[in-house]
């Protein structure tokens, strides 16, 4: 007795197709089969192909030597049609050629088994094959639920950004109307600035998450120029301040091409705007990740025609989320993550023909080294 229930079978569950036109093979093979699945019979190509695309089948055994059509034919049509390509496919055949062997996997066949054969092993091999063929389905379903889940969810996420730009553009301009007054002192003028920057970077979190995507639907228009880089990244580096000071992290950012100081400047050739969008969400991610009293740095260095830039910091990528490290809402430790910072930062350095990689390899450290052209790509290159 097979216990297939470690399997996900319960008899009668499934259905197998035999098709072959010797009686004895089929009272052979139907009584191997009938205690644990359905049986249907078919005793021609032609019938089987009807009674595959009428009726759920989960397995067919066919025979190569049929009336009418052979087998191959019969599986070579089943397999051409949408609703029956699917069906797993044993053959059960007199043949010993190893030529018709290749030919039946070939056109799509799961397996070959020679008759005459033992029972239990026919019973074992269909039983195999229906539960991969029915698992294979249900992870087919999930992943269509899934799909349809998160294209909801994008899809509620791009109405809420469009509906937050409307009230937030009023929230903005209130603060400009309250600093005309000269009823405000020092302190009150201070706040009410703070509440504009507020509003501001909220106004640009929402623009970047409406840039993120267009790049995703391959919709964003690229503003690429030539800029120096080393201007974007310290004035990222001054915008993530308090951060830093509430972890007391120093951030050292070194151009090593420069022959005196780092006053002198990288350029690259992108856009602007993401650039800034890209560094701060890395230089972001790498304070929260490094351990208090740490020392971030980022080093710009010329490679041939293209600048690499390394932004290194202590504390090293948990081992389970390193090959997902830049998948789409891949998190790890974070209460308020949404998995789409390293994300989109590989997109936007994809999009201007750049790269983002993780190093891994020195122990206690996490670095993400990138590369930016110096010079437009020409067409054709990548």
């Amino acid at each position: 007795m097979h216990d297939s229930r470690s399997l996900g079978l319960t008899p009668k569950e499934a259905t197998v197709l035999i098709v072959e036109d010797q009686p004895e093979q089929i009272d052979t093979i139907k009584s191997t089969l009938a205690e644990m699945f359905t049986v249907k019979i078919a005793t021609s190509g032609e019938l089987a192909i009807d009674i595959a695309t009428r009726f759920p089948v989960d397995l067919i055994l066919l025979d190569i030597i049929l009336p009418g059509i052979d087998g191959f034919e019969v599986c070579r049509r089943l397999k051409s049609m949408e609703n029956t390509r699917d069906i797993p496919i044993i053959f059960l055949t007199v043949k010993d050629s190893y030529k018709d062997e290749s030919l039946g996997l070939s056109l799509g066949a799961q397996d070959f088994i020679r008759k005459p054969s033992n029972p239990d092993v026919v019973l074992s091999r269909s039983i195999n094959t229906v539960a991969l063929f029915r698992a294979n389905r249900r992870l087919a379903k999930n992943n269509t639920k899934l799909n349809a889940y998160l294209r909801i969810r994008e899809d509620m996420e791009h109405i809420s950004r469009h509906d937050l730009k409307g009230p937030l553009q009023g929230i903005i301009s209130v603060p400009d109307l309250l600093l005309e007054s000269e009823r405000l002192d020092q302190e009150e003028r201070q706040l009410v600035k703070l509440l504009q920057k507020s509003g501001y970077s909220m106004l640009q979190m929402i623009n970047r998450s409406l840039d993120l995507l267009k790049m995703e639907l391959g919709t964003y228009a690229l503003q690429a120029e030539t800029f120096d880089l080393l201007e974007v990244i310290e004035r990222v580096v001054g915008d993530v301040g308090v951060l830093m000071a509430q972890k007391t992290i120093n951030i050292r950012v070194v151009n090593l091409n420069a022959e005196t100081n780092n006053i002198e400047p990288c350029s690259v050739y992108g856009d602007r705007m993401l650039c800034y969008s890209l560094f701060h969400n890395l230089i972001k991610n790498a304070i929260e990740a490094a351990p208090t009293n740490d020392q971030i740095t980022v080093q710009l260095i010329n490679v041939g025609t293209d600048v690499s830039i390394t932004l290194t910091n202590s504390g090293e990528v948990p081992e389970e989320i390193r090959d997902t490290f830049f998948d789409k809402y891949s998190t790890h430790g974070k209460k308020q993550g949404t998995g789409v910072g390293t994300y989109s930062a590989r997109l936007a350095a994809t999009i201007q023909n750049g790269s983002l990689q993780l190093d891994t390899s020195k122990l206690g450290k996490t670095s993400l080294i990138m590369v930016l052209p110096r010079f437009p790509k020409s067409r054709g290159s990548c």
